[in-house]
C-alpha cells in the first residue's frame, strides 16, 4: 500500500513508520525541514520537502496514495489561529479531493466534538468539519486525550521548588495517553481502515493531579513534593512571558476551563465506549519514565536555572 504521511519524524511518526516499512508498505513522509531527509531515508521511507499550506504541493504529494495520514504539526497556535486552522482544513480538503485519495487517518483530539467553548481544542473541530465535507472518502478521526508528555512541563518546578503548579484542581480526574498507544491505534487504522467517517478515542489511564504528584513523590523520594493550584491569571502571565500571543493564551485558558469540567470534555467519549481504545502505558509506567528524566536533569551540570 502507498501511504503519504504528514508530521515529519515527530514522536508518533517515528513509531509508526518503522512498522509500516517492516510490512513492506511504500511510505512517503512530508517534512518542512530538508535536514530530516537523511533520517527519513534511513527508515526506508521517501521524504518530500514542502509546506502544509501549499495546496498544490499537497495535491501532488497525495496523488497516487492509497491512504494519507494528516496532522497539524505542533498543534494549532499563534495569532488568528482559528482562522488559520480553518484555512488549513480547507487546504487539506481540497488537496485530498484533487488527488482522489479515498482513505484518510486524521490525528485530531479529544474535545473535537465541542464548539468554541473548548478554547484551543476547537481548532480540531474546525479541521474535522472541513474533512467531513469530502464525499466517498473514508476518514478515521483519531482523538487522543491529554498527552503524558505535557506533564513534563512540571519538571523545572519540581526540580526548583518540589511543586507542581496548575490551574486544574488537584482532585479533577483527567484522561491521559502515551504516544506509543496513539501510534498503535494509528498503525491499526492505517492497515484496517473502517469504511465511512469514524471516531477513535485513545486513553492510556485516568488520574488526578494529586494522584500524579503522590506517585512522583514516592518514585522520586521527595517527601515535600506537592501539587499547588494557581489562578488562570498566573498561568496566562506565564504563557505571555514565554512568548505566546494574547489571543492564543486566552484560548489556552479557556481550554483549561473546559478541562476543569470533565463531564463536558469527556461526554462524547463516555457516550461511545465502543469508540475508545484502552492503551497499555499506565500511570505507574509513565512515572518511571518521568523519574528517569528527573534524574538525568538533576545530574551535575545537566540542569540550568537560566
Amino acid at each position: 500500500m502507498k501511504i503519504t504521511m504528514l508530521g515529519s519524524l515527530g514522536t508518533i511518526n517515528s513509531l509508526v513508520i518503522p512498522q509500516l516499512i517492516a510490512d513492506k508498505h511504500d511510505v512517503t513522509v512530508i517534512t518542512s525541514n530538508e535536514d530530516r531527509l537523511p533520517a527519513i531515508a534511513a527508515l526506508g521511507a521517501q521524504g518530500l520537502v514542502g509546506d502544509m499550506l501549499d495546496e498544490k504541493f499537497l495535491s501532488t504529494a497525495f496523488f497516487g496514495a492509497d491512504l494519507v495520514y494528516l496532522m497539524i504539526a505542533g498543534g494549532p497556535h499563534g495569532d488568528n489561529f482559528l482562522e488559520h486552522t480553518t484555512e488549513q482544513g480547507r487546504i487539506f480538503r481540497e488537496a485530498l479531493a484533487d488527488s482522489g485519495v479515498k482513505q484518510v487517518v486524521d490525528l485530531s483530539s479529544v474535545g473535537a466534538d465541542a464548539g468554541s467553548e473548548a478554547g484551543a481544542l476547537y481548532a480540531y473541530n474546525l479541521i474535522e468539519s472541513e474533512l467531513r465535507q469530502l464525499k466517498d472518502v473514508s476518514i478515521a478521526f483519531v482523538r487522543p486525550v491529554g498527552f503524558y508528555q505535557n506533564l513534563y512541563s512540571h519538571l523545572p518546578s519540581i526540580i526548583e521548588r518540589q511543586a507542581l503548579f496548575s490551574n486544574i484542581p488537584a482532585d479533577v480526574k483527567q484522561n491521559w495517553v502515551a504516544p506509543q498507544d496513539i501510534a498503535a491505534e494509528i498503525y491499526h487504522l492505517m492497515t484496517e481502515l473502517p469504511a465511512g467517517k469514524t471516531v477513535h478515542y485513545v486513553v492510556s489511564d485516568s488520574f488526578s493531579g494529586a494522584e500524579f504528584a503522590e506517585a512522583l513523590k514516592t518514585e522520586l523520594h521527595l517527601p515535600r513534593l506537592h501539587y499547588l493550584v494557581i489562578s488562570d491569571q498566573q498561568v496566562k502571565e506565564g504563557l505571555l512571558k514565554n512568548g505566546l500571543s494574547e489571543e492564543f493564551s486566552e484560548a489556552l485558558i479557556q481550554m483549561n476551563d473546559y478541562q476543569r469540567q470533565p463531564e463536558k470534555l469527556y461526554a462524547d467519549l463516555k457516550a461511545h465506549p465502543d469508540e475508545v481504545t484502552e492503551g497499555q502505558v499506565k500511570l505507574a509506567d509513565f512515572v518511571k519514565e518521568f523519574a528517569e528524566e528527573y534524574r538525568s536533569a538533576t545530574r551535575p551540570a545537566a540542569y540550568s536555572h537560566s
